[in-house]
């Protein structure tokens, strides 16, 4: 008799708790200043820091973007080309790696079928939002590793950027 009432009172409790815990939606990245996030409607994009090629990587990715249904004119913030107008900065951390891999002659890798090994160059990019005002960091993600081009490392980290910024809102 007291294991069913005590199985009823916790299946109460987990029937009231999984809707609460379900709103509290995962981030693929890191807020680290709620109200501040919460605060952006502006952006610029900052590539001082990075050496000319990932700046030159930067600035090509969002010029391509700059068309109307594009991945970055979807995201609620707007991009503004003049820091001192914006809410907040964005800056972006470039790794790349390279990695031994079989190199094949084409098609799907057979047995002997192996050329031999060549290295694969992987990139990851982190994104940090910091505060135009106080250059705090109030956001950052790093996106997936991909192979061969850092545009596409880069257009992962918006990518994620954009589903935190639809999951918070």
């Amino acid at each position: 008799m007291k294991r069913n009432i005590v199985a009823a009172v916790l299946a109460v409790v987990l029937a009231a708790a999984v809707p609460i815990l379900s709103k509290a939606k995962k981030t693929s990245g890191q807020i680290l200043d709620q109200q501040a996030f919460r605060n952006v409607h502006s952006y610029c994009i900052q590539t001082q820091d990075l050496g000319s090629h990932y700046a030159q990587m930067v600035q090509s990715f969002f010029n391509e973007q700059d068309k109307p249904n594009s991945m970055v004119n979807q995201l609620p913030w707007k991009l503004v080309s003049d820091c001192n107008q914006a809410d907040a900065v964005m800056s972006f951390k470039f790794s790349e790696t390279e990695e031994p891999a079989n190199a094949t002659n084409g098609g799907n890798m057979q047995v002997g079928s192996a050329m031999g090994i060549v290295n694969v160059t992987w990139f990851q990019v982190t994104a940090v939002v910091s505060s135009r005002t106080d250059s705090k960091p109030i956001y950052q993600v790093q996106g997936a590793r991909t192979e061969e081009r850092g545009e596409r490392a880069l257009e992962k980290t918006i990518r994620d950027l954009a589903k935190d910024l639809k999951s918070t809102q």
